[in-house]
């Protein structure tokens, strides 16, 4: 009884808050800048304060980064002036602090950046872990998640102090839409399983992002433009149902005490729950600022607490059909290895009609582009540049919020890679996994919709022929992993041949573990030598 009283009264005060329409942000003046500013994580122990800085010179890919890892101290006056957390930890990519370890001896961070450029490009995609070593953060190390895909470039994720809980705001195999929320845990073995689905009840055909789980394992914060609100982004709450990760109670939105008609996002709340940062674009030096809200005492006690929440009633909702409408999408086209952008011609059709555009007349240094289109249509893109195998696909328009591309207040960035067309051109083919010890696919549903990407790509270039090269670790007798590889990479181009794909256009080699790409001294090495290439031969 106690517990559903809790859960009452933070209903009975989010209503309250819903009804307010004076936002009662707390600016933090000493962090913020004409720069974007968002995603702040406190350290466990309350004095460092990390953030992301976009579009400084000071950045590792100077003003057009996506985004570094920037740090402020708590003094006795406030917050110092903030620098920037080093090359160790920031990458050339989008850089952002995840979340702690309880004891603040492991940062977890966005992204992963390859030195060796192991599968194509440095930059990797994912969730790292950096160690403090001799108060010194260390190189971060990929997290090992098994069939994670994003297709996103953005990316945002929340951790529980414990390390078993890992959410992550991105678009994979479940998606409907654009970015969406999807947990993971941790197996006893250190690895992470296969990113799951939070459901429609939290995700939508709009962008779910940045969300943040409460110490309570049960409180989900996140950010959306499509469960309506007060403007572009606003936060949500919702609260986990009968123990399940996929049963959610209905978003709450935080109200007009925090959401305004700008972009809120990134809720954060430290372990000790009296203060909450997040980023807002309302009345902000930039495009984004750093802002604290003061936590009521009804929130601050349902932080603290299993709450008991009876099994809802559920209601059909009838929903009107609604009329078709017009969305407006941002797009890009880059080089897949150096993630620069294309000079490219792109078509794009649906229904009976047709756009055709560009990339080299388009005035800006990012080349990105905006198209209005028919929200659910099916639209089918093709795209030519010299020096580059043509690319096709088909994608779902849907809806998102127009803006300039960029971390805050934009939409999604939707990217299509292009790969050279260049004698020797070799490419990683990502999750494309096994069962241990043999060449059967350990998620054929996975597997197929990869190889399915590669046999789109090679009806697109008739011309084109690849070299399949399979790879083991070297735990094992050396002759019989190296009949594995052969085994494997066969089961490859066998799928591509039932495909449509000529025998005569897919050579296949197995080389066992004669040519790791790094030692395989660690588990993580391991992972990285068993791996599924192809080059392009013709």
């Amino acid at each position: 009884m106690r517990n559903r009283c809790y859960y009452i009264l933070l209903l009975a005060f989010l209503s309250l808050l819903a009804k307010a329409q004076e936002p009662n942000h707390l600016k933090i003046d000493s962090l913020n800048s004409s720069y974007d500013e968002h995603s702040p994580v406190l350290s466990p122990d309350g004095q460092t304060l990390y953030f992301t800085r976009v579009g400084h010179a000071a950045n590792i890919g100077g003003v057009l980064d996506r985004g570094d890892i920037w740090l402020s101290r708590k003094t006795k006056s406030g917050w110092s002036r903030p620098e920037h957390a080093g090359k160790t930890i920031n990458h050339p990519g989008l850089n952002g602090v995840v979340g702690f370890s309880a004891d603040g001896q492991r940062m977890y961070l966005l992204n992963y950046f390859d030195p060796n450029g192991n599968g194509g490009g440095n930059m990797r995609n994912g969730i790292a872990v950096s160690r403090l070593e001799n108060g010194e953060w260390s190189t971060p190390e990929r997290l090992r998640i098994s069939y994670f895909s994003n297709d996103s470039p953005h990316i945002s994720a929340t951790i529980n102090p414990e390390e078993t809980v890992l959410i992550m705001a991105i678009r994979s195999y479940e998606s409907e839409g654009n970015e969406d929320l999807y947990v993971s845990f941790k197996q006893a073995d250190g690895e992470w399983s296969q990113p799951e689905n939070l459901g429609n009840t939290i995700n939508t055909y709009g962008e779910e992002w940045s969300p943040f789980l409460a110490a309570d394992n049960e409180t989900l914060y996140f950010s959306s433009n499509a469960h309506g609100g007060f403007g572009g982004r606003d936060i949500f709450m919702s609260k986990r149902l009968n123990g399940s990760w996929k049963d959610w109670s209905k978003p709450t939105n935080l109200g007009g005490a925090i959401n305004t008609k700008g972009t809120e996002r990134d809720y954060f709340i430290p372990a000790s729950g009296t203060m909450a940062f997040f980023s807002s674009t309302q009345n902000s030096e930039g495009y984004g600022d750093i802002f604290n809200f003061p936590l009521s005492q009804e929130e601050k006690a349902f932080q603290q607490i299993e709450a008991e929440v009876d099994e809802p009633q559920v209601e059909t909702e009838i929903v009107p059909e609604k009329e078709k409408s017009i969305v407006v999408m941002t797009f890009q086209v880059l080089d897949k290895r150096t993630e620069q952008p294309v000079d490219a011609q792109v078509k794009f059709t649906y229904g009976d009609k047709e756009i055709t555009l560009k990339t080299a007349d388009i005035d800006s240094e990012n080349k990105h582009f905006v198209l209005s289109l028919e929200e659910g249509a099916n639209v089918y893109v093709a795209i030519e540049a010299e020096g580059f195998l043509k690319y096709q696909e088909t994608f779902v328009a849907n809806a998102s919020v127009q803006g300039v591309g960029n971390e805050f207040g934009g939409s999604t960035v939707e990217t299509f890679y292009l790969t050279p067309e260049e004698v020797g051109t070799k490419v990683k083919i990502e999750n494309v996994l096994f069962n241990r010890a043999s060449s059967s696919f350990a998620n054929p549903e996975v597997a197929m919709k990869q190889l399915d990407q590669i046999v789109q790509m090679m009806k697109s270039n008739p011309g084109m022929a690849i070299r399949l090269e399979g790879h083991t670790d070297n735990r094992g007798d050396a002759k019989l992993l190296k009949e594995l590889s052969v085994e494997r990479v066969k089961r490859v181009r066998d799928y591509l041949i039932d495909k449509g794909i000529e025998a005569g256009r897919v050579e296949y080699v197995g080389y066992g573990g004669e040519q790791p790409l790094t030692d395989n001294d660690s588990a993580t090495g391991r992972e990285i030598n068993r791996r599924v290439e192809f080059v392009i031969i013709r």
